[in-house]
């Protein structure tokens, strides 16, 4: 009778059985970037290339002579600066629901090794915290991505008359 041996102490489950998807930063990471693709394509259906450039590039306000070559090269930096910001916003976004969550496993896995005779005990109340920080976690990233598509996609009111139309 061939047979697995085990060892008389027992064995230890090393991996989880559940793991939350967002635990793993693959998953996190391909949801920021099909984020930014769709708000790519909603900036440029709103604005078209040169409006976009417009929004990122162009001075705002009225002023003339030299005030308005400072204001160009001002509004030039700060839309570099702003190319910079929306290049990060997949790993911004990728990384903070990944760290709270990995955060998590690990202050369980530490809860469940803490006292060896309550592993299975300690943990519970910290499983409901998880679940509470994991709906917060996801409506953080749902609140950073509406902002995100609000700033682009806002219209700039024309004057009184806009108004009554």
């Amino acid at each position: 009778m061939g047979g697995v041996i085990r060892p008389p102490e027992g064995f230890e489950i090393d991996q989880p059985l559940f793991r939350g998807a967002n635990a793993d930063l693959n998953l996190t990471l391909a949801m920021a970037l099909v984020f930014f693709a769709c708000w790519i394509v909603w900036a440029l259906q709103e604005h078209g290339l040169l409006g976009f450039l417009k929004e990122l590039f162009a001075p705002k306000g009225e002023s003339a002579g030299l005030m308005r070559v400072v204001m160009v090269i001002v509004f030039f930096a700060v839309g570099c600066l702003e190319i910079v910001s929306i290049l990060f916003r997949p790993i911004s976004l990728s990384f903070r629901l990944y760290g709270n969550t990995f955060a998590g496993e690990n202050m369980l896995e530490t809860m469940t090794k803490l006292v060896p005779g309550l592993g299975w005990l300690l943990p519970i109340p910290f499983y409901f915290l998880e679940l509470l920080v994991g709906l917060v976690q996801a409506m953080v990233f749902m609140l950073l991505t509406a902002v995100f598509t609000l700033l682009i996609c806002q219209h700039e009111e024309g004057g009184p008359a806009a108004a009554h139309e």
